[in-house]
């Protein structure tokens, strides 16, 4: 027995000699890794399964930009053995565009199996759209006003002053034609029906579809500026109070009365228990003897009541020393104050 061993081995040299003893676990090791690479590749069970591969756009010059909607990812079926097809859900693949050497106008691009870089061992059935469509326009930049707009009219006796929108403009950057369709933005309606006070309001851009992806969910501030109806009214026959300060003095003005136009808000217009009193006053301080061109200054007693014009707005006062009166002048004539101080 021994000698028939002997005599095998001899004739298969190569499983003795040293260099497969020093190699032997690691061709072992190979061997059963690939039997494995084998089973896992060809002998698992294959199934087939959609996927969703996003589309990936790169180098994009910075002054373009894509006008148009297009899928953001792809339907692919592929076909493989059950681990890699399940596995797929965890590798980054995707559908890589370059766009590099993009010049404005539309351009497509086709879906082929090998624009998508599977693992080895997948087989790609069907790609679903089988061609992207993308329209490549320059990028522009647009300040856009803001129309803040109303409806509605104030409560009676109200009036609105002014409507304004904060911020007043918005600036867009969107494809040249996309900015093209408008000059200006506007706001949702506001409703002004009865209101009788200043308030703010937020409220959403009332944008048209072409370009309400551009401007997003913008939040716009609408100012609204109410005030009261003011209703005029004259006041006839005011009569008029002289100050002077010197002594021994002898003065004469004309007019007496002035007239004065105002305008009362427009309840206090309507109440007919309290009427505005306006006093009509003339300060000729210190003035020296002679004749002078005075101003009168008119005061309501009532808030709210705004003077619009007085007629005449000035008086003519003539300043003389008692003594210098002829006697006859004595006593005050009609038009002529006396005033006599110690």
């Amino acid at each position: 027995m021994e000698k028939l061993a002997s005599e095998t081995l001899k004739k298969h040299r190569w499983f003795s000699s040293q260099k497969w003893a020093k190699d032997w676990g690691f061709k072992l090791l190979s061997l059963l890794f690939a039997l494995l690479m084998w089973y896992y590749v060809v002998g698992e069970d294959k199934i087939d399964m959609t996927v969703f591969v996003p589309i990936e756009i790169t180098n994009l010059p910075e002054k373009l930009i894509i006008a148009n909607q297009y899928k953001k990812q792809l339907e692919v079926a592929v076909s493989g053995p059950r681990g890699l097809v399940r596995n797929i859900s965890n590798q980054r693949i995707s559908r890589s565009i370059d766009l590099t050497d993009a010049k404005p106008g539309t351009q497509i691009f086709q879906n082929r199996p090998e624009s998508i870089r599977f693992p080895r061992g997948i087989t790609i059935q069907r790609i679903q759209p089988a061609n992207i469509a993308l329209t490549i326009d320059n990028l522009q930049e647009k300040e856009l006003p803001i129309n803040a707009v109303a409806t509605g009219e104030p409560a009676v006796g109200f009036r609105v002053v002014s409507i304004t929108a904060k911020p007043s403009s918005l600036s867009l950057k969107a494809p040249a034609e996309a900015l093209k369709v408008t000059d200006f933005l506007s706001t949702k309606t506001v409703d002004l029906s009865g209101i009788t006070a200043s308030f703010s309001k937020q409220v959403a851009l009332d944008v048209i579809p072409e370009i309400e992806e551009l401007v997003g969910e913008s939040i716009i501030t609408v100012n609204v500026t109410v005030k009261e109806k003011m209703v005029p009214r004259e006041f006839v026959g005011i009569p008029i109070e002289f100050h002077h300060a010197g002594k021994n003095l002898v003065y004469r003005y004309t007019p007496r009365q002035v007239m004065v136009k105002a305008e009362l808000p427009y309840r206090l217009s309507q109440t007919r228990t309290k009427t505005p009193r306006i006093t009509a006053t003339v300060d000729a301080g210190s003035l020296p003897p002679g004749r002078h061109e005075l101003p009168v200054t008119v005061t309501p007693d009532t808030p709210g009541v705004a003077v619009v014009e007085v007629i005449p707005p000035t008086i003519t006062v003539t300043i003389s020393s008692a003594g210098a009166m002829p006697k006859h002048q004595a006593l005050p004539l009609p038009g002529l104050i006396q005033e006599e101080k110690p």
